[in-house]
Formats: C-alpha cells, structure tokens, sequence
C-alpha cells in the first residue's frame, strides 16, 4: 500500500500540452505499481494538450472532474463535462481543449499490459 498526500504529487510538463499543469499521484517511480499511472491535469481556458497516439500496450482514461473538455479522437469531437469520461486503445490518435472561459480538471488514469 501507498498513500499519496496532495503535496508530495509530482508536478511535471508532459510533452505536447501547453497552458496546463499535470501532477502526477502515483506511477512505477512514485508508488511502486507494475501498470497503473494515475495523475491530475488542470487545463486554463485556451490550454490544451496537441495530438498523439496511445503508446503501445496502453489503455488511457480521461474522467473529467470540472469543467468542460473538448476531446477529440479519430477525427471526432467529443465535449466532455464533468463527471463524463473516455476510454482509449493503444494506437488511438487523441487530444485534449478547453475551448471554454473556466478551469477544467481531468483525471488521468492509464495502465500498460
């Protein structure tokens, strides 16, 4: 077991997103677990993160905690609003945009088999 308090998540800068931040609560560095990422991303109006695919062998979720997100996958727009998530395979092409005025949080959960 691991529990993760708020102030000791890490923050990092994830490759791709801008005006965000990302805290990431528990990994393979952080807690010890073999497969599962989980982490928080807060995107400011206009932030967002650019497309990319799911790297291979990983499931992804997104669960919008406030806010409104703009999730676009495969070429189709999705709006997300708070308590709505997606589920992602490896190789799905995705990205994120808060296209509104307010703060959006999202909840970032991804395992890799």
């Amino acid at each position: 077991m691991k529990i993760t308090l708020h102030d000791e998540q890490v923050q990092y800068n994830p490759a791709g997103h801008y005006n965000m931040t990302a805290r990431r609560a528990h990994s393979k560095d952080m807690s010890g677990s073999e497969i599962l990422t989980i982490g928080c991303s807060t995107f400011n109006p206009g932030g967002g993160a650019e497309a990319s695919p799911v790297k291979p062998g990983m499931e992804l979720v997104y669960y919008v905690i406030e806010g409104t997100l703009t999730v676009t996958c495969e070429g189709q727009d999705y709006q997300l609003q708070a308590g709505d998530s997606i589920f992602f395979k490896a190789g799905e092409i995705r990205s994120v945009k808060n296209n509104t005025e307010e703060q959006a949080v999202m909840l970032v959960i991804s395992g890799v088999h």
